[in-house]
């Protein structure tokens, strides 16, 4: 059974993926930083890490470069739904969610989806990112 580690500062949100990859045949495991994944990859690695973006302390980014330099072999999946998403929200130092996931690809994650991202968009960006 393939795994997948999920990091999410947002707790619900890291259950809520759980919940639908398990249904979809995976093994996984929920941690809510960068620190707690680094230690998960250490103790077990898996086979897809599902990782947001915008986290306090280390950012997904900072994570993905850290997987690429000491697992290379490691598929990455960014999610985020920060930053600024249209003139409503504009605030002249917000990111757009855009540019987090730009910045999660050119830093080695092999699938990038914006949040909210429906389940089984998720899971095909999982499943392509296993190996045949």
């Amino acid at each position: 059974m393939p795994s997948v580690l999920v990091v999410d500062d947002d707790v619900e949100v890291g259950e809520v993926i759980r919940r639908v990859l398990e249904r979809g045949g995976f093994s996984v495991r929920v941690v809510n930083s960068a620190g707690a994944a680094l230690d998960a990859v250490i103790e077990s690695e898996p086979d897809v890490v599902i990782t947001d973006v915008i986290m306090p302390r280390q950012n997904g980014v900072d994570l993905i470069r850290v997987l690429r330099a000491h697992c290379p072999q490691i598929r990455i999946v960014a999610i985020s739904g920060g930053g600024s998403f249209g003139p409503s929200s504009f605030k002249p130092d917000a990111i757009s969610t855009h540019a987090y996931l730009a910045a999660a690809d050119a830093a080695g994650a092999g699938e990038v989806l914006s949040k909210p991202f429906d389940m089984d968009e998720l899971l095909k960006a999982v499943r392509r990112q296993l190996p045949n």
